[in-house]
C-alpha cells in the first residue's frame, strides 16, 4: 500500500508548514504575501563620506529580502526592456526599464517593472541604473518598512541619485549658450558667489575642481580665444582690403588716377558729379586722400563739399545777374 511522502517544509511567520504530495503547490502570490510577512524594516546604513549623507543601499535591501525569498521558494530573474544611453557632458548617462520576474516552485511568476536612471563618468552608469531599479523594484513590490519621510523626495536616499547643490549649476554651465558666453558665466560666477558655492567640488573638463576655479578658467579661456580672434583680424586687415581692392579694381593706382580727374574737374560740377559716382562704383568714396587744404580728408566728403561749393557760386552768381543795383555798382 502506497504512503504519501511529505514534501519539505517551508517557514513563514507563523512557523513551518507542511506540503504533501496530494496538496497543490503554493501560487506565487500566496508565497509572496508570506515573504512580506518575514521581510524586516530597512534604515539607512550607508554613509557617504564625500557630501556627507547617510542612505539606504540597494545592498541594504537585498540583504532583508534573501533569508525569507530562500524560505518560501521564492527566486527572481532580471529582463532589461528598454537600454537608452546618452551624454551630459563629460558623463555618460543611461536610462533603463527593468523587469523582475519573480518565480514560485509552481512555476508561476509575478513581474514588477522600473525605471532605472544613472550617470557616470566611466563604464558604470548601467551598473548604476540597474540598483537604482532593482532597489526600488525590490521596497515596492514587498512593501518593505521604512522610516517616515523616506519616500518623499523621490531617490533622494540613493547613492546613485543624490546631487549636490553644486550639481544644477554644472547642469546649466553644460549648456553652449553659457559655456561659450562670458556674461553669462560672469553672472553665475556671481550667483554661484551668493550662494556660497564656489568652493563647492565638481568634474570639470579637467577632472575634479571647484565650480569657482573651473567658471574662472573658462572665462579666461574665452577671453584669450577672444584676444586672439582679434589679433588675426589686425594682422590680415592689409591682405584683406588689398584682395578686396584687387577684386574691384580700387588698388592705390587707380586712386590716384582718379585724383588727377577730380583736379581736371575741379570747377566743373557735372563732371565731379561723375567723379563720385565712379568712386562709388569701386568701393573708395570712403578712402582718406590728401585735402585741398592740408591733411587727410574722405575721398567722397571732399567731391561732396566742393561740389555744394560750385553750386553755391553758381546760385550767387546767378542772384547777381538779375540785381540791378549790384549791376549797376
Amino acid at each position: 500500500m502506497a504512503t504519501a511522502v511529505e514534501a519539505p517544509a517551508s517557514i513563514t511567520a507563523e512557523g513551518p508548514t507542511s506540503h504533501t504530495q496530494n496538496q497543490p503547490q503554493p501560487t506565487i502570490h500566496q508565497l509572496m504575501a508570506l515573504v512580506m510577512r518575514d521581510v524586516r524594516d530597512v534604515g539607512k546604513n550607508g554613509f557617504n563620506d564625500h557630501q556627507k549623507y547617510k542612505f539606504r543601499g540597494v545592498d541594504d535591501f537585498i540583504g532583508a529580502l534573501a533569508q525569507p525569498l530562500r524560505d518560501h521558494g521564492v527566486f527572481m530573474m532580471t529582463e532589461i526592456l528598454d537600454w537608452t544611453p546618452s551624454v551630459r557632458g563629460k558623463m555618460n548617462a543611461v536610462h533603463l526599464r527593468v523587469a523582475f520576474h519573480f518565480y514560485g516552485p509552481a512555476g508561476d511568476k509575478v513581474t514588477a517593472t522600473t525605471l532605472g536612471e544613472a550617470s557616470d563618468t566611466a563604464d558604470k552608469a548601467t551598473n548604476k541604473a540597474m540598483s537604482a531599479a532593482l532597489k526600488y523594484a525590490l521596497m515596492q513590490t514587498f512593501m518593505i518598512p521604512v522610516d517616515a519621510g523616506s519616500l518623499d523626495d523621490g531617490d533622494r536616499d540613493h547613492p546613485v541619485a543624490q546631487t549636490s547643490p553644486a550639481d544644477a549649476y554644472m547642469e546649466r554651465l553644460r549648456k553652449p549658450t553659457v559655456w561659450n558666453n562670458i556674461t553669462a558665466l560672469q553672472a553665475m560666477h556671481t550667483e554661484a558667489k551668493g550662494d556660497g558655492l564656489l568652493n563647492a567640488t565638481v568634474h570639470g573638463p579637467d577632472g575634479q575642481t571647484t565650480l569657482g576655479a573651473l567658471l574662472v578658467a573658462r572665462g579666461t579661456q574665452l577671453k584669450g580665444e577672444a584676444a586672439a580672434r582679434e589679433e588675426r583680424k589686425a594682422q590680415e586687415a592689409p591682405a584683406v582690403a588689398a584682395q578686396v581692392a584687387a577684386e574691384h579694381g580700387a588698388g592705390p593706382d587707380f586712386v590716384d588716377q582718379l585724383m588727377a580727374q577730380v583736379q581736371r574737374h575741379w570747377n566743373d560740377p557735372m563732371e565731379l558729379t561723375k567723379d563720385l559716382a565712379e568712386a562709388g562704383r569701386r568701393n573708395v568714396v570712403l578712402q582718406e586722400v590728401d585735402g585741398p587744404h592740408g591733411g587727410m580728408v574722405q575721398f567722397g566728403a571732399m567731391v561732396t563739399t566742393r561740389i555744394a561749393e560750385l553750386k553755391e557760386q553758381a546760385r550767387q552768381a546767378e542772384l547777381n545777374a538779375h540785381t540791378p543795383e549790384r549791376s549797376a555798382a
